[in-house]
């Protein structure tokens, strides 16, 4: 039994911590196992948070200037998020059914495009693309024959659905609502557990995290709306059918796909123009995806998204593609945001060294360029180059148009270490000013008189120390009563320079310390 349990002092006893490392690692593995078992049951409770957290964040800036003119924080919380809910049912009420409509017609009118398209290649290339026969019409009789085969169910299930989204969306609201509202206070409850220098840390990140999300989110928004609202009107004139769903698309995915959403959203109107009306018109919306796009680079962007951030555009793609294939859409919508943020934060809490020179470092140089390159790079440096210069950098790319310059980073550099700085800078110069600081002579007898003083511990008067009797305290404190006149004579006249007493000169002896007897 002693070598299961070994008592204290034995070697072979493990130490204190292990008991409790061993608990809380039984702790940690049991936690593990219970969310990776139940992670599946609660994965839409995770995600209304996530929403309701990105949700809060995003209609903090506004719900800000609410309070600075006047404002309580619960009342601007709501008037906020009841406001955004009512817009979405406006346009809902608006569009809603002129949306489905022409959703539905355009999934029709599939076919008939189709055979257009195949024919057009086939008069200008003799290549036939393979027949689609009724794609619409099947698709309908698919969606009808299940709801013939199985009414009752898809009707239990869509029901279901539509109540299970509506929960979700009330679920994402309230937890916003509670997370705005708690706004300050939510920030003191976390930094009240973290250390000071941590909740510097940890301040910055909310706050390069809030303004990239509402700074993000706000400026996608408006620039999506304008240029939806532009579309729409532009096929509105040329008549082009579906313009509702068509401008939407365009606008939505020119936004909030980086790279490639300005083509990708465009190809879309262009194909159903060119389908419905002829080539000329899906060249007449080409143009006008070109003009406006230069018109959003140059004038709104810039206007809407004061400070940028460059992303490198296959990262910012490929963000993208991940977010939006592990959370969906919302995932997609907020890649761009949280990419930025990973980036600042990186930014300012990592350093950066100089390179090394290696070849492997930079392109070889050209030994000859031909005339054809020549040509290209004066093109280059005499008009491209001083055009880009006085282009604005959000009018460089939807990976652009993230917030956050290089000032701000080192503003937030400086807040981060900067009061870790001065703390060093304060306690470097108290030491230098201790090193720095003059030294005084201390008299040799005080030092002999106070030798055996001084590595002691001294007991209060009248209390008796360690291996002390109140007789033998009662005996030292006569004795230091009776010394106490002297040594204060001496020092005065050891440091006026005068000569010692007579005494003191003849005997020759040194001062006797009274704890020495006892020692």
């Amino acid at each position: 039994m002693a070598s299961l349990f070994p008592s204290k002092g034995d070697p072979r006893r493990p130490p204190e911590w292990y008991g409790r490392a061993l608990f809380y690692a039984v702790i940690a593995v049991y936690l593990g196992w219970f969310v990776f078992t139940s992670y599946g049951k609660i994965t839409y409770i995770v995600f209304d948070i996530v929403i309701a957290l990105f949700l809060a964040l995003a209609v903090e800036p506004l719900v800000i200037r609410l309070i600075r003119h006047g404002w309580k924080r619960g009342v601007a919380s709501v008037t906020c998020l009841a406001g955004l809910l009512v817009i979405v049912i406006v346009l809902m009420a608006l569009f809603g059914n002129m949306f489905v409509q022409q959703m539905i017609s355009m999934v029709k009118g599939l076919p008939d495009l189709y055979n257009q398209f195949a024919a057009f290649v086939d008069a200008k290339t003799h290549f036939k693309l393979p027949e689609m026969n009724d794609l619409g019409g099947e698709i309908m009789k698919n969606i009808k024959g299940s709801w013939v085969t199985d009414f009752a169910g898809q009707a239990v299930s869509t029901t279901m659905g539509v109540l299970g989204q509506i929960l979700n969306l009330t679920t994402a609201l309230m937890v916003a609502f509670y997370i705005s509202i708690a706004g300050p206070k939510l920030r003191r409850s976390v930094c009240q557990w973290i250390a000071p220098r941590s909740q510097r840390r940890f301040l910055m990140v909310w706050t390069v995290v809030q303004d990239q999300i509402s700074g993000f989110l706000f400026s996608r928004s408006i620039l999506a709306a304008i240029n939806a609202a532009c579309m729409s009107v532009f096929l509105m004139i040329i008549k082009v059918p579906y313009w509702l769903p068509l401008a939407l698309f365009c606008g939505i995915v020119s936004q909030f796909v980086p790279t490639l959403g300005t083509y990708i959203g465009g190809a879309l109107p262009v194909l159903f123009a060119w389908g419905e009306r002829g080539i000329g018109y899906a060249i007449g919306v080409v143009v006008f995806i070109t003009v406006y796009q230069q018109i959003e680079n140059l004038v709104l962007s810039p206007k809407i998204s004061e400070r940028t951030m460059d992303l490198n555009p296959c990262i910012a793609f490929l963000t993208v593609l991940f977010f939006g294939s592990i959370f969906g859409a919302a995932g997609a919508f907020l890649a761009l945001p949280i990419t930025a943020s990973i980036q600042v934060l990186l930014k300012v809490a990592m350093k950066r060294y100089p390179l090394v020179d290696m070849p492997l470092m930079s392109d070889p140089e050209p030994n000859k360029k031909s005339k054809m390159v020549e040509a290209a790079d004066a093109i280059n440096e005499h008009v491209i180059k001083p055009v880009s210069d006085h282009m604005p950098r959000q009018a460089k790319g939807s990976s652009a148009h993230v917030s956050f310059d290089d000032d701000h980073i080192q503003y937030l550099r400086e807040q981060m270490y900067g009061s870790d700085r001065e703390d060093d800078a304060a306690s470097g110069h108290a030491h230098s000013e201790s090193e720095e600081s003059p030294t005084m002579a201390i008299p040799k007898h005080l030092l002999e008189r106070h030798a055996g003083e001084g590595l002691q511990h001294k007991p209060r008067r009248g209390v008796p120390g360690k291996g002390e009797s109140q007789n033998e305290v009662d005996i030292v404190r006569k004795t230091d009563t009776a010394e106490s006149s002297t040594p204060v004579e001496s020092e005065r006249t050891d440091s006026d320079g005068a000569k010692p007493s007579a005494a003191a000169t003849t005997t020759g002896t040194k001062p006797k310390n009274p704890r020495s007897q006892w020692s």
